[in-house]
């Protein structure tokens, strides 16, 4: 069974478009739920804010979970300055020079609140904050600000306030073609997240040899904590993540067609057999796989794993190029990605 690309870039194009910092997801929660509505037996959300897909097998016993992140780095509000000034800290793994001076909107309870990331005038001495960048000091969050050009009780009547959320602008959120790839903001985890759906309408029409579960996660960049919670409550002893692999001289990892099997990262290892499994599957679809030992890195399988929550992790990942930032993938990377998790799901390994 083939991956229908065209679609499957669709669902990357929407997804990209929401906005859905970590504990703050609605607006991804609603389009996931529509989303979904066509694939599973059942689809609800749990405590935790995860979006769950059951899809019915020919048999109960053992099911299996993938499992793809539904929200992105972003920033919250750590203090408003008398002056107006929003003082930032990362939520997830975001860094200021990734970044750099760039809209970004204000997650208001009216709407979205416009605002630009700031260092301030570059013609100027070390006096001002630029200058001592311009002397090479490191950039940091605390040496930025977001101006909104509104006062600082302007800002409070609309409920900005200490926790409040800040992400990308929505104008920079479209998907953008360079050659062979694609290349976005928060390609982690949107386009993992599409090639789930686009594997759930397959098996939706196609039943698994087993129960199916379908997560999208909450708050994965801050410690996975909805994944933890979602399969650790679901009948499921394993669960394969789908997410964004980095792309490095140091893991041996290429951009390219051939998606990226976590061997171990940060948090501990990922199953032997079910990387094997995921080697024979990908011969028979006519690509290989690319194995690699990550440092800096964990994903909800491999958390949910080390947290107790399941017996056995693996990460199917799609290369990326600058992760964390404007991130660059190959797209037969992603639709790859999508091709073994069907092969996969469609009869997973078994004891």
């Amino acid at each position: 069974m083939t991956i229908d690309a065209q679609r499957l870039y669709g669902f990357v194009e929407q997804l990209l478009a929401a906005h859905a910092p970590s504990g703050a997801e609605s607006a991804m929660d609603a389009l996931v739920t529509e989303l979904a509505a066509p694939i599973g037996d059942a689809v609800w959300q749990d405590a935790a804010d995860n979006i769950i897909i059951h899809i019915k097998g020919q048999s109960h016993d053992q099911p299996v979970a993938a499992v793809a992140h539904k929200d992105e780095i972003a920033l919250i509000v750590k203090r408003i300055d008398p002056d107006g000034k929003i003082r930032v800290q990362p939520l997830g793994g975001l860094h200021p020079w990734a970044l750099g001076e760039s809209p970004v909107e204000i997650l208001t309870r009216d709407g979205l609140c416009p605002g630009v990331l700031s260092t301030g005038a570059k013609h100027v001495s070390t006096e001002s904050p630029a200058g001592r960048l311009k002397d090479g000091q490191p950039l940091k969050w605390e040496q930025m600000w977001i101006e909104t050009r509104l006062a600082a009780e302007e800002l409070a009547q609309r409920g900005i306030r200490a926790g409040t959320r800040v992400v990308i602008a929505g104008k920079h959120k479209t998907l953008w073609r360079l050659g062979d790839c694609v290349c976005g903001y928060n390609l982690d985890c949107r386009a993992g997240l599409a090639a789930m759906l686009e594997v759930g309408l397959h098996l939706r029409e196609n039943q698994p040899a087993q129960d199916v579960y379908l997560v999208a996660s909450s708050s994965e960049e801050i410690g996975g904590h909805g994944a933890i919670y979602a399969l650790g409550r679901l009948p499921v002893d394993a669960a394969v993540a789908v997410d964004i692999a980095p792309v490095a001289a140091e893991y041996g990892t290429a951009n390219s067609g051939d998606p990226i099997i976590g061997v171990r990262d940060t948090r501990g290892l990922y199953d032997a057999r079910i990387i094997d499994r995921f080697d024979a599957l990908a011969a028979a679809c006519g690509f290989n796989i690319q194995t690699a030992v990550l440092t800096s890195y964990s994903s909800d399988s491999s958390i949910a794993k080390t947290s107790g929550a399941i017996a056995r992790a693996a990460l199917i990942g799609y290369p990326g190029d600058n992760t964390h930032g404007y991130e660059i993938c190959a797209w037969d990377g992603i639709v790859n990605t999508a091709q073994l998790l069907l092969a996969y799901l469609e009869n997973p390994v078994v004891d």
